[in-house]
């Protein structure tokens, strides 16, 4: 079980290792924040990784979890040997990908049925394909229906804009009985990232009271960012796990590696708290700088929703701000809004 000192009562039974195992992707994404060329793992050096994050979550006292991403995961040239691995150590593993056919669900639900496997929509058609390329929309479309009638969960993330702000909600009513879960998390300037219009800060704020009020009548709409919590505390309700479980749990129960071997505490900006190649995700995860990120921004102590929050260091990292001094540019805790009525936010 590990425990966090610098937030009293954060303990965590699950530990999740967000493993980007290529940059490759077929596709050209406007916001996409690092296509940078980078060394994959071979398949021994992948394997030893693999045995060092089992080692690393039984001598905590976690159980482990694994994301594969990318890039496109897919595309790492091993990557069906290293998930029969991940399947006969009994790990569950999510996995973040590209749309794929029905031949390449049914591969892997003969090897392990992922918890879920996401898909990106950045909008709705016309919007999405402006961001992902032509056709991209119809692509996720048929996977989620392929994916459904073979019994594969799915997950949908939208990355959140000024431009596809006023889409979320009807996208997610779009996708409603296509897949399991629904979330958005706001544009990280980072990369490609840097050249789109981050949502208004006002506007946003807005979105979240009516996201709630939406989460009522469709229960795919799911709460990833952090700020929802800011909404639930203003109203008195309990508040939700955030982003990672525990609001932001950049290298408390969450660290993401990258094809290279570099750890950093989250994948959305750089934030390198070591390489695998050098120590043990033990010795990274125990190490000085992995506890600065633990310890979130200065400016959020004593906030009365900190456990569950923590804003969002990527965003704030985006837009100039020193991620673990100053709070999230969009944070609302201090002053509005409070747009609707407590019983609003009942069911959510």
């Amino acid at each position: 079980m590990l425990r966090d000192r610098w937030l009293f009562g954060r303990k965590t039974g699950t530990f999740t290792l967000q493993w980007h195992l290529t940059n490759a992707c077929p596709f050209h994404c406007a916001h996409c924040y690092d296509r940078s060329q980078r060394e994959i793992p071979s398949l021994n050096e992948a394997n030893r990784i693999l045995s060092d994050f089992i080692h690393f979550c039984r001598r905590s006292r976690v159980q482990p979890h694994l994301s594969l991403s990318g890039g496109d995961p897919l595309l790492y040239p091993h990557f069906h040997e290293l998930y029969r691995a991940v399947a006969a150590a009994g790990i569950p593993t999510s996995i973040l990908g590209n749309p794929i056919s029905r031949a390449a669900i049914e591969g892997l639900l003969q090897i392990q049925a992922p918890t879920y496997y996401q898909v990106s929509l950045e909008g709705l058609q016309e919007q999405n394909d402006a961001i992902r390329g032509p056709g991209h929309f119809e692509k996720v479309m048929e996977f989620l229906a392929n994916a459904r009638s073979a019994g594969m969960e799915t997950h949908v993330m939208l990355t959140l804009t000024r431009a596809n702000a006023a889409q979320v909600i009807p996208l997610g009513n779009l996708l409603r009985g296509l897949t399991a879960r629904f979330t958005f998390n706001r544009l990280t300037q980072v990369g490609n990232g840097r050249l789109l219009q981050p949502a208004d800060p006002a506007s946003f704020a807005a979105l979240l009271g009516e996201y709630f009020t939406a989460r009522r009548e469709n229960p795919i709409l799911g709460f990833k960012d952090n700020l929802f919590n800011i909404v639930r505390h203003q109203h008195g309700r309990s508040l939700l796990p955030g982003c990672t479980g525990f609001g932001c749990g950049a290298a408390f129960n969450f660290v993401a590696l990258l094809p290279d071997g570099e750890v950093h505490a989250c994948r959305k900006y750089p934030s390198p708290i070591g390489h695998i190649s050098r120590s043990s995700f033990y010795e990274i995860y125990h190490s000085s700088t992995a506890r600065s990120h633990r310890r979130g921004p200065t400016a959020c102590a004593g906030c009365p929703v900190k456990k569950s929050c923590g804003g969002c260091p990527a965003v704030s990292h985006g837009q100039g701000l020193v991620p673990l001094r100053d709070r999230d540019p969009y944070c609302f805790i201090h002053g509005p809004p409070m747009t609707a009525s407590p019983g609003e936010y009942a069911h959510a």
